[in-house]
């Protein structure tokens, strides 16, 4: 009986729910305004305090951004005003890619709202009869959820203009994307890494650097210009790190004798230095040794100037002294190590791994080989585009294939169960915050909660985000670990892969696991009863989740954003950081700016395209936070791009395409929802003609995608040729055509590009083409005139879309006009363009400029140029010039991409290890 009285039962109608919420949604605003002003109010105040902290950037010698005013709300107007001109020449173009991301996600957001709101909201109104008249605009407005069954033509309509919506704007911005990397790569193919390339799973038969040269000219790729095959040195690496090892215990040590800073007034640190960076051998150690404990003796602290003193300070005399001889017996050795690899090195197999770094004259040369199988056995000799070489992650540089598919295996299975693990903790995590699981614990908690609604809200909604946000926020860093584990190659690599698969983790833990939950939850005992119910309560159930995802964008665009600008974790971790630290490398270490990760910068605003496409037309006010959302987000991430963040490595806008697919694939997601609605509601004729829908996703997925991310990594050969044959001495003279000239017709840039067959083709008169047309009306009926006639308007209206979506890559984008308008060139041609500040001349910089590495164990075929090491339009712009302090003058840089080895001087592909610059001693300073 139980089971026949459930088939009967009617659902609740999720409107019910969704008018239930309209009042709470003011409460969950309310709740995140507090948090997100209160946040702002501290960062306007403490901003112009600590500037050197919140604008970290502003220190930069070259390429630094404007600086920003001291007033309250000054720094407002002032980010507004920052163009996408500045934004390229000092972040890079990977950063005004994810600005203009966020900027093509609001301007979506704004128009599907739009249309949600001015035809989805009436249109549900009149054609739902059970609609309650008394019902306010306020809550019919928030509320558009699915009621009866005459609504649902509304949202099948929906259905196809939310998704031409969708396509028209990613095209559109795939398009601009893909012109702009062009366009860069042409701009910075000066640079090192714009003309090599890595080779992986190099053959016995090519692993010297001799034989690699010859296979690849004599493949018509181009001449070589260098050659590097990565040696297996992990034994140098053992003693470069423990080097900076025994290093940084020696400054400990001499910090806790003389202080930092030491406060004698006849300290010489100058002196000190000489003295412990002496290698004196013979006779003369003993002396040496005596004049460094003298000079010990002098400059120690006070306390150690009484007897007791004196004896604890003997003690540790003598354990420098030893921590002295080990440190100078690593270095001798590392050096000989050293020496006798670049004199010894034959280039044999066993020395060398199956990776390296081939660089050719030219770019153009790279990204053909790149494209080209040049090796007949098809798992050897792959190539692909170099990263720049801070971007190359050395440590696992040189692992066996073997070895990274053991790797890749391992990764994966953690993976997995890392997201089983976390699926679990979220299901439990949605349970617990619930009220009615509250209420077995705390009896009292629900009453006290229905008599107030601010409390209630704050337990069913607010307290549920806000956890679930703390629990995924640790995410990050282990799949970061996890990327490492993979043996990933690259920086941008594993930075690529935590996006990918925090995006994945984010929909699995957020999207789905808090939907499911609550419909399990609500109704768990009529599916053991009858599980044929199972698909009906499921089609009730979920849109009611909706309500937990309005306060999850809330909350994320009203509070999550201005605590970014806080920056309260990492100004937290540098304020602890500063209160252990004792040495002056510690001090510099805690006052270097943070480098942008866009693992925490991209999944979030992913996720939430995905909710915000999952519930548009069953909430269409969603959308009106998401372009809240995506508006207050480009902002703030604007402002951190500009002002805060470093840029470790500059991909040229490579992982942004991958991220656009990954979001067109989140329409699986609403499609699978409206379909199973409309079928569980009986209307199987929406189901038919929603199952296109499908289709056109799958083959956008499949095909288009595809071509835009491969055609899109390399830049095509009629631009490199074009290029070739315009390059004015001048950066205005390519679009001066006011002076035709005797070969400008020679000169002139080809019109057909490389995606010219995507454009409709021009119709061309043939012979006798009024005939035949006569002939054709008289055969043809009115049926097929008219079929002919919508054809044509179809090809037409086709034509007129496209043009708004293509973007003709050979064409410059004004951006790079605003950038020869605003900096000076220096006299090279264009192919050869290095942007400058107009008055770096007068910029100086308070410490000598880094030790420029020369190449000495790469074969070197030509006398090259000292190319840049990086893909940007400007000079080096990480060397910054930080005041000193009475703590540290940060007179080295850190040593942050590899143990052991400066970060300053990886400007070739050499290994760090051999080349890199090492840190030297660093002394307290003078008080």
């Amino acid at each position: 009986m139980s089971s026949l009285y459930l088939l009967e039962e009617k659902p609740q109608d999720p409107a019910d729910d969704y008018l239930a919420h309209a009042s709470d949604l003011l409460t969950q605003t309310t709740f995140s305004l507090v948090i997100g002003g209160t946040a702002l109010f501290w960062f306007c105040l403490l901003r112009s305090r600590w500037p050197d902290v919140y604008a970290p950037r502003g220190r930069l010698l070259f390429a630094a951004p404007a600086r920003i005013g001291k007033t309250f709300f000054g720094w407002i107007s002032m980010v507004l005003c920052v163009n996408d001109a500045d934004i390229m020449f000092t972040s890079g173009l990977d950063a005004l890619l994810v600005l203009r991301l966020f900027r093509m996600l609001a301007s979506l957001s704004l128009t599907a709202s739009a249309i949600g709101l001015l035809i989805v909201v009436p249109a549900k109104v009149l054609l739902d009869p059970d609609s309650n008249p008394d019902t306010r605009l306020y809550d019919r407005v928030v509320t558009a959820a699915m009621g009866s069954k005459d609504s649902l033509v509304v949202h099948f309509a929906f259905a196809y203009v939310f998704t031409a919506l969708v396509y028209f704007y990613f095209a559109r911005f795939a398009y601009e994307t893909v012109a702009l990397r062009w366009q860069y790569l042409l701009r910075v193919r000066n640079t090192r890494p714009a003309r090599s390339v890595a080779v992986t799973n190099i053959p016995p038969e090519l692993a010297e650097e001799q034989r690699l040269k010859q296979h690849f000219e004599q493949s018509g790729l181009g001449k070589v210009l260098s050659v590097e095959v990565v040696p297996r040195i992990e034994r140098l690496g053992v003693l470069v790190r423990r080097r900076f090892q025994l290093l940084e215990r020696i400054e400990e040590q001499v910090v806790v004798i003389l202080g930092n800073p030491c406060p004698a007034v006849s300290y010489d640190p100058d002196a000190l230095h000489a003295l412990l960076t002496s290698h004196v051998h013979g006779d003369g150690a003993a002396q040496h040794w005596s004049g460094i404990r003298q000079a010990l003796h002098q400059w120690a602290l006070p306390k150690f100037q009484t007897d007791r003193g004196v004896r604890a300070l003997d003690k540790m005399i003598d354990q420098l002294e030893l921590r002295l001889r080990r440190f100078q017996h690593a270095d001798s050795v590392m050096q000989q190590v050293r020496n006798e690899w670049f004199l010894t090195y034959d280039g044999r197999r066993d020395r060398s791994s199956t990776v390296g770094f081939v660089t050719f004259e030219n770019a153009a040369s790279a990204h053909l080989a790149a494209q080209t199988f040049t090796f007949s056995q098809p798992f050897e000799l792959r190539v692909d585009l170099a990263s720049e070489p801070r971007d190359v992650f050395w440590q696992l540089i040189t692992l066996r294939a073997s070895s990274r598919f053991m790797r890749t295996i391992l990764s994966l299975a953690t993976y997995i169960l890392m997201l089983l693990y976390w699926l679990t903790l979220a299901f439990l995590l949605s349970t617990l915050v619930s009220l009615d699981s509250l209420k077995t614990y705390f009896p009292w908690l629900p009453d006290m909660a229905e008599k107030n609604r601010w409390l209630k809200s704050l337990f069913q909604y607010t307290t549920p985000t806000f956890m679930l946000s703390l629990m995924n926020s640790c995410v990050p860093y282990i799949l970061s670990w996890l990327a490492q584990l993979e043996g990933v190659q690259s920086r941008s690599a594993i930075q690529a892969s935590v996006v990918r698969r925090y995006y994945l983790f984010l929909l699995s833990n957020v999207l789905l696991i808090f939907t499911l939950s609550r419909a399990v939850l609500a109704d768990y005992s009529k599916w053991i009863e009858n599980p044929a119910l199972i698909p009906r309560l499921l089609a009730t159930r979920l849109p009611t989740a909706a309500p937990f995802f309005l306060d999850y964008v809330i909350l994320y665009a009203l509070a999550y954003y201005p605590l970014q600008l806080l920056q309260f974790g990492s100004i937290s971790l540098a304020i602890l950081r500063r209160m252990l630290c004792r040495t002056p490398r510690q001090f510099a270490d805690a006052l270097r700016p943070n480098y942008v990760d866009w693992a925490f910068i991209l999944p979030q605003p992913m996720l939430v395209f995905t909710v915000l496409a999952t519930y548009s037309s069953l909430a269409p006010f969603i959308f009106v936070l998401g372009a809240v959302y995506f508006v207050i987000g480009g902002f703030v991430t604007k402002y951190l791009l500009y002002y805060v963040y470093g840029r470790r490595f500059e991909t040229a806008g490579q992982f942004i395409l991958p991220i656009l697919k990954a979001l067109t694939g989140s329409l699986w997601h609403y499609y699978v929802l409206i379909i199973g609605l409309c079928a569980l509601k009986g209307k199987v004729l929406y189901v038919l003609f929603l199952l296109p829908l499908l289709y056109i996703n799958w083959y956008l997925l499949s095909r288009v995608a595809a071509q835009f991310y491969d055609n899109g990594q390399f830049v095509p050969a009629d631009m490199w040729t074009a290029s070739e044959r315009s390059t004015p001495s001048e950066p205005n003279t390519a679009h001066d055509h006011s002076q035709p000239s005797a070969h400008a017709e020679s000169s002139r840039p080809s019109h057909h590009t490389s995606t010219d067959y995507l454009l409709p083709r021009p119709h061309v008169p043939a012979p006798f083409d009024d005939v035949l047309d006569t002939i054709d009306r008289e055969t043809q009926g009115s049926g097929s005139r008219f079929g002919e006639r919508m054809r044509r308007r179809l090809e037409h209206l086709w034509t007129a879309v496209f043009r708004r979506i293509y973007v003709n890559p050979q064409h410059t984008p004004q951006i790079f006009h605003d950038l020869d308008r605003c900096y000076s060139l220096t006299g090279r041609s264009l192919s050869q363009t290095n942007y400058v500040w107009e008055d770096e001349d007068l910029a100086e910089s308070p410490r000598e400029a880094p030790t420029t590495v020369t190449p000495r164990f790469s074969t070197t075929f030509d006398n090259d140029e000292q190319m840049r090491a990086e893909l940007m339009l400007a000079r080096d712009q990480r060397e910054s010039g930080i005041k000193p302090d009475e703590f540290t003058d940060f007179s080295q840089s850190s040593v942050s991409l590899l143990e052991g080895v400066l970060d300053e001087g990886l400007a070739v592909y050499e290994h760090p290890y051999l080349l890199g610059n090492l840190p030297s001693l660093w002394l307290p300073m003078k008080k």
